[in-house]
């Protein structure tokens, strides 16, 4: 079984583009959720900015996202796992900069790239009138830009990984990764 993880900035597209793809693999795809959002919009406090908060946010994403990918691998029938995020990007939010981020989570950048067979990056929009600031992703335009080339960086050496920038029309995005990830799951049998 292949497991991928689809990044990028805030507002690139990741959510829609999921729903894209279970919508047209059914069944043949698991959609592991983002464990941000899961924290987050259950009640996690996000207005305090304080090293402590930060790194008890980013430890609980970190972790919630490796159990919620260890979970769909043991337990799903699917040809494909899908991530919305990876245990990686986490660390682009660590204050003391990423080095420090994995050996405070006791593993490597290098084993977290490992854990995935492709990743999707899908970048924000470069336009203000398209992009959407919600209760959950609360990042400024500049920020959500900000943080995307981190993510980026971060990812820079998985040997399979496509970049999707910001496009105009997202369902040109969809076309591109629905055809990405059918090339990573097996064919149907002819019955």
């Amino acid at each position: 079984m292949k497991k991928i993880a689809i990044t990028g900035g805030p507002n690139g597209g990741k959510t829609t583009a999921l729903s894209v793809l279970k919508e047209t693999f059914g069944s043949r795809i698991e959609i592991v959720p983002e464990a941000a959002t899961m924290i987050f919009s259950g009640g996690f406090p996000r207005q305090d900015g304080s090293r402590e908060h930060v790194h008890a946010a980013q430890r609980i994403i970190f972790y919630t996202t490796q159990q919620l990918e260890d979970l769909a691998e043991k337990t799903s029938q699917a040809d494909l796992i899908v991530c919305d995020r990876g245990t990686v990007d986490a660390a682009v939010y660590w204050p003391e900069g990423v080095e420090d981020f994995f050996a405070s989570m006791g593993t490597t950048l290098e084993a977290e790239i490992a854990r995935y067979d492709a990743v999707i990056h899908l970048s924000p929009p470069l336009k203000p009138e398209f992009y959407q600031s919600t209760r959950v992703r609360t990042e400024s335009l500049e920020e959500a830009s900000r943080i995307d080339r981190k993510i980026l960086k971060i990812w820079e050496k998985h040997p399979n990984r496509m970049v999707l920038p910001s496009m105009d029309h997202f369902f040109q995005k969809a076309g591109i990764i629905k055809d990405f990830i059918e090339t990573l799951i097996p064919q149907e049998k002819s019955k």
